[in-house]
């Protein structure tokens, strides 16, 4: 199994069973990937010389879901995820490596 797909099934895992798996895992390191994954998703964007309103009209997100994403704030959907990664022509794979 791929680090990226465990990442994935990880997070999947935390938000579908609930409060009492969430509780055994360690949730600041849970809260640290979805920082990363914001200060990720900044970086592309800022590369490619795209505002938040454009990234988010280019991706079909609310302006104000997609600053909270970035801010770590949010923790979004794997599709949410693609829809970002895929308007930055990025991969999913460039996002999570190394977390």
């Amino acid at each position: 199994m791929s680090a990226i797909y465990h990442g994935l099934l990880h997070l999947s895992v935390v938000r579908c069973i609930g409060k009492p798996y969430a509780d055994r895992v360690k949730s600041k390191s849970v809260d640290a990937v979805y920082k990363e994954l914001g200060n990720r998703i900044v970086s592309a964007r800022k590369a490619h010389n795209m505002s938040q309103e454009q990234l988010a009209a280019a991706s079909d997100i609310d302006r104000s879901h997609v600053g909270f994403i970035e801010q770590g704030r949010r923790k979004p959907t794997v599709s949410t995820l693609y829809k970002i990664a895929k308007s930055l022509n990025i991969s999913l794979e460039q996002l999570f490596k190394g977390l």
